[in-house]
């Protein structure tokens, strides 16, 4: 049993393209507890899983992606920056990501901004409505940095475990409770995540998963911390620590 539960950081992103199908599966391979992505909303009504609200960063093109359309995203390559035996990667949809992952035990789908204009209430029926077609809910975690958004999916789907991400900010479980949260997750650095912060979550019931934790060193404060979960780019060095 391990002290605490591994989740890849937009999958094994320490050896492969971060929040692509290779970095999901490797996570599995890995044999992670779950892992962590992100997801936008293309212009044509797809869950894109991708970081950042632009392809810029991670891919060869360039665009915002709640502007373009799948087939425009999936046209770019999300592999070549990284190491040239990934070129030809592409950023997945949410459905492609699932069919990789929906064996693990928690998948971690952070929700980013959706774009202007954008009808939230049917996109996050949408959302719920694909996580329930998987028959995954019970293992999902919805965080967001968005406390607003966190709230109206709560308010629409209840049965949804949802977690408020932070980097640092006082009161935090207090907080997170009143949105009806289940999780925080607080950036595991000094000064950041604290005994205290542990401690008031578990009071209240709530879990807490830190990020993102990489060497030796960070992933062993999370554990002595007493956190529930830590969220990684390297699965393999946490595992390791996770079951001594």
């Amino acid at each position: 049993m391990r002290k605490v539960q591994v989740q890849a950081h937009r999958g094994a992103s320490g050896y492969a393209p971060e929040n692509t199908l290779p970095a999901f599966q490797l996570a599995v391979d890995m044999n992670a507890d779950g892992i962590e992505c992100d997801i936008h909303y293309s212009k044509d009504g797809y869950f894109i899983v991708c970081h950042d609200e632009t392809v810029d960063r991670t891919s060869n093109g360039s665009g915002i992606i709640s502007e373009m359309t799948l087939s425009e995203i999936q046209a770019l390559d999300f592999g070549c920056k990284f190491d040239e035996k990934f070129r030809g990667t592409t950023a997945p949809t949410l459905e492609q990501m699932l069919d990789v992952v929906k064996d693990m035990n928690v998948i971690n789908i952070e929700i980013k901004e959706f774009g202007k204009d954008r009808d939230e209430e049917a996109i996050l029926h949408k959302f719920y409505d694909i996580l329930a077609s998987y028959s995954i809910v019970e293992k999902v975690i919805v965080s967001s940095f968005d406390a607003r958004l966190l709230k109206h999916l709560k308010d629409l789907h209840g049965d949804v475990y949802t977690c408020y991400l932070y980097g640092k900010q006082k009161k935090t479980a207090a907080f997170a409770q009143k949105l009806g949260c289940s999780a925080i997750h607080p950036y595991f650095g000094v000064g950041y995540l604290t005994t205290m912060t542990v401690r008031s979550a578990h009071r209240r019931g709530m879990k807490v998963n830190a990020w993102t934790a990489n060497t030796d060193k960070e992933v062993r404060r999370v554990v002595k911390l007493g956190c529930d979960g830590v969220i990684t780019n390297y699965p393999d060095v946490a595992i390791a620590i996770a079951e001594e």
